[in-house]
């Protein structure tokens, strides 16, 4: 007989969690580990169970698929890692893709990621008022192409992916039940169209037999090889996915980094990476993650039915007093290897962890480190408003809601 989830609170509770989706699933964990609700007339099962949140992202995409609002991040990427749930054509694109992206693998950008770096740290104005995010932004697009590309990125190209980037998120902000899944705006397409228009002329100038080290020359390599489960397509289609999830991830973690570090001054000499780590803890780049079950799922203390959606509120779980000692604190030396303060390491997992485990976070974390060490290295900085920034919680990534308005001087 299966054991059912325990019900939450009664009715749909689309409308609660929208007037404020972290205090709700906050209150919500007091119905227990494992919660139903109805959102937008999708049976969604809560679950706060670390056991059991191991067991869904450890599936080898047996049980679990995508849920709706991958579905709708599907529209820009099509079939890249992120959205592709069909063992057949994911599990092999993994393969060829997580080697350039692993910890060794990356070194090799490492010299001209710095470089990249500090020229734009070096164009940032001090002494007047101007937009950290926005600054941030401009240089990991850079880092990403050139990462994607071997090449800097036009005044156009990089407009091109900036409005692509802006117009996903406002798709799906616009429709947090994701109840409409088809009708793409107008302004979606266009710049949709537009970015996969410029992949392909990256591609199609490229030499098929000596088509470059960059990530790039990395995937057309893969697409000649039997059963790479890689054409043009699927090409384009990861370059995307590299793209929303390398440039995206990446500057909302520095931009969320410095505002902290300039709240809380005594901090600024913390390791970068402890900084960048305690960053992750309080605002991860994924806060919640939504899967589809195909096939009935058990947790051991509960089935989760196929047809249902999962729900894991990654940014509960740390920022949770259960896993994590003064949890509401910026505390970049609780990451020390001999810090008193109290963790359960099994409760951070911002880049997933299982078959979807991020392949790009040996990547992110180097590109975050340098990023947040240098700028602290060169600059004292204010932040100016004086309310801290929240996260844009029906946004595909955790991007600061607001402007984050900064003054610079030297150090």
């Amino acid at each position: 007989m299966l054991k059912p989830v325990p019900p939450g609170p009664d009715g749909d509770q689309l409308e609660a969690i929208t007037a404020g989706m972290y205090p709700y699933l906050v209150n919500l964990q007091q119905h227990g580990e494992f919660v139903a609700i109805d959102l937008g007339e999708i049976r969604t099962a809560v679950v706060y169970d670390l056991d059991a949140i191991y067991r869904i992202l450890g599936d080898k995409l047996q049980h679990i698929g995508m849920a709706a609002l991958l579905q709708r991040l599907s529209h820009a990427t099509g079939s890249g890692l992120l959205t592709n749930y069909d063992w057949a054509t994911w599990h092999p694109r993994r393969r060829r893709i997580v080697k350039p992206l692993g910890a060794r693998a990356v070194s090799r950008f490492h010299e001209r990621m710095v470089a990249i770096i500090t020229s734009e740290l070096d164009a940032w104005p001090t002494g007047s008022e101007f937009d950290l995010h926005t600054a941030v932004r401009r240089m990991t697009l850079r880092v990403v192409a050139d990462l994607l590309f071997s090449t800097d990125l036009d005044d156009d190209a990089a407009a091109i992916i900036d409005t692509a980037v802006e117009e996903i998120h406002a798709w799906a902000e616009a429709d947090p039940a994701n109840a409409d899944l088809d009708n793409e705006p107008e302004t979606f397409q266009a710049a949709i169209a537009a970015l996969h228009s410029l992949i392909a002329a990256v591609v199609d100038a490229r030499d098929p037999e000596h088509p470059g080290d960059d990530m790039i020359g990395v995937l057309i390599d893969a697409s000649s090889e039997p059963h790479s489960a890689l054409d043009a397509t699927g090409i384009r289609d990861e370059a995307v996915t590299l793209i929303l999830a390398g440039h995206e991830t990446v500057t909302n973690t520095v931009s969320f980094a410095l505002d902290l570090v300039g709240r809380n001054q005594h901090t600024r000499d913390a390791p970068p990476r402890h900084i960048v780590d305690e960053t992750l803890r309080l605002y991860p780049p994924v806060h919640v993650t939504n899967r589809a079950v195909v096939a009935d799922l058990d947790l051991g203390p509960v089935v989760v039915p196929a047809g249902w959606e999962i729900l894991i509120p990654e940014y509960v779980l740390l920022r949770s007093s259960r896993y994590f000692e003064r949890p509401s604190e910026f505390l970049p030396h609780r990451w020390t290897d001999h810090s008193p303060l109290r963790l359960e390491r099994r409760a951070y997992f911002p880049f997933l962890t299982g078959p979807k485990f991020c392949v790009g976070s040996h990547f992110a974390l180097l590109e975050a480190t340098e990023a947040v060490g240098r700028f602290l290295d060169r600059f004292q900085h204010e932040m100016l408003d004086p309310e801290p920034p929240w996260g844009r919680e029906f946004a595909l990534s955790f991007a600061p809601d607001r402007p984050l308005p900064c003054r610079l001087a030297l150090r």
